[in-house]
C-alpha cells in the first residue's frame, strides 16, 4: 500500500535555479518582447502619419473639386468623399488599437 501512495502523490522537487545561462536567456527573451512591442508601436504610429498625409491630400482634392464650380456632383467627388471617410475610420481604429495595447 505504501508503493501506491508514492505513485498517486507526486513528490515536489526543489525548483532549479536558472544560473547564468538561464538568467541570460530570460533577459534576452524579455528584451526581445520589449523590442517587438516598441517596434510594433512605432510601425503603427508611422502608418497613422501616412494615413493622415493621404487624408490631407484627399481633402485638398475635394476642395479643388468643390472650387471648380461643378453644378452636379460627379463620380470623382463621390469617390473622394468615400476615401475621406474610409481614411478617417482607419485612423480612428488604429488610434483605438494603440490606446488599448499601450502599457499603463
Amino acid at each position: 500500500m505504501n508503493t501506491e501512495n508514492k505513485t498517486l502523490v507526486p513528490v515536489s522537487e526543489p525548483e532549479a535555479r536558472p544560473g547564468l545561462v538561464g538568467t541570460f536567456t530570460l533577459g534576452l527573451q524579455v528584451w526581445g518582447r520589449e523590442m517587438r512591442r516598441i517596434l510594433t508601436g512605432q510601425a503603427k504610429r508611422h502608418e497613422v502619419r501616412q494615413l493622415e498625409a493621404r487624408l490631407r491630400e484627399e481633402i485638398a482634392v475635394l476642395a479643388r473639386l468643390d472650387g471648380s464650380g461643378q453644378v452636379t456632383p460627379g463620380p470623382e467627388r463621390d469617390l473622394c468623399l468615400r476615401q475621406i471617410e474610409m481614411l478617417k475610420a482607419e485612423i480612428a481604429r488604429l488610434r483605438r488599437e494603440e490606446e488599448a495595447t499601450e502599457p499603463r
